[in-house]
Formats: C-alpha cells, sequence, structure tokens
C-alpha cells in the first residue's frame, strides 16, 4: 500500500514539474522566435533578401546559444529541410515532431497549438523535452519559396553558403522547423 500512496503522491508533483518546465520552455522558445523574427524584419527593411541570409547564418545560430547559455539547456532551431545541415538537423525524436506538426498544419490546425513536450529516456539521461513551431511567413518566402520564384541574388548567395540547402519550396503557413529545447534532469 505503501507503493501506491507514493505515486499517488508523486504524480501530482510530476505534473506541477511538467508543467513548470512547459512554462519556462514556452518562455525561451517565444524569446528566440521573437529575436529572430524581429532581426529579419530588421535587415529585410535594411538591405533585402540577400543580407537577410546572413541572418539565418549568423544571428540564428547566435541567439538559441545565447539562450541555451541563459537557461542551462539545449536550445536550437531546426528542421527537417535545413538550410545548413551542420547547425539545423533534427534528431530522431524533433524529426517525429516535425513530422506530426507538419500533418497537424495541413490540417488546418493553429500555429499557436503546435507544441509539445514529453519526458524521454535516452541512454545517457532522462530529459525533458518541448517543440514550438515555426511556421512560413510572407516574411520568409523570399529566401524560402519554390527554387523558380527565387530573387537570381538569392539562388547566387545560396549556392555559395549553402550548396546543399534544402529550405526551399516552402509555403506560406507550412512548418519550417522547431524551436526545440532538451533539458535533462
Amino acid at each position: 500500500m505503501a507503493t501506491l500512496a507514493a505515486f499517488v503522491v508523486a504524480a501530482p508533483a510530476q505534473e506541477d514539474m511538467s508543467r513548470k518546465l512547459t512554462e519556462e520552455s514556452r518562455k525561451v522558445a517565444l524569446q528566440v522566435s521573437q529575436e529572430l523574427r524581429t532581426q529579419l524584419i530588421r535587415e529585410m527593411q535594411l538591405s533585402g533578401p540577400v543580407r537577410s541570409l546572413l541572418v539565418c547564418k549568423y544571428t540564428c545560430p547566435e541567439i538559441t546559444s545565447s539562450q541555451s547559455r541563459k537557461s542551462g539547456w539545449r536550445v536550437a532551431a531546426v528542421s527537417l529541410r535545413p538550410r545548413n545541415s551542420a547547425l539545423g538537423m533534427a534528431d530522431a525524436w524533433e524529426q517525429t515532431v516535425l513530422a506530426d506538426f507538419g500533418r497537424r498544419a495541413a490540417k488546418g490546425e493553429s500555429a499557436d497549438t503546435l507544441e509539445f513536450t514529453e519526458v524521454v529516456n535516452e541512454p545517457q539521461a532522462r530529459y525533458f523535452r518541448y517543440a514550438k513551431a515555426m511556421m512560413v511567413e510572407p516574411l520568409c518566402l523570399p529566401c524560402h519559396s519554390s527554387r523558380d520564384k527565387l530573387p537570381d541574388s538569392v539562388k547566387a548567395q545560396l549556392a555559395i553558403d549553402y550548396p546543399f540547402d534544402k529550405a526551399v519550396d516552402f509555403s506560406v503557413g507550412q512548418v519550417y522547423g522547431i524551436v526545440s529545447i532538451k533539458r535533462g534532469f
């Protein structure tokens, strides 16, 4: 009977911990998304799409790295079709979440609800995982639409910086990627 009682007491504590971790993760993901969007809008207005590629190349990794240092967690922006596979390739858990988000978005689900949390056991440790969708907006299309619609200057820069680029052929409302947070406990 003591085991059952311990489980009954532990369950609400675990729910509280999960809720707290979700709220903290949500704040970090929102901060990453807002900072990235602000930087992209500013660069698009100042210099246009070719220079905005630098935001994705340098600023996005800086933003996620900064949030990782501040929070002590692994914070990343990943995709099934990354522009930079060295930094943006989704792991197996992230791939599953991205595929699910893609299906849900295709059925018309609101971007606001495309969020997922889970506690996972991996060989190294137990982790709290969080994912929040990053959606394609009109702002994204000069660099992420179909190749035949990309400006020639963007195509040329992509060929130089990202010869193996997969981050094209998107349309507004699709899931481009996720802000992924991984926290050991």
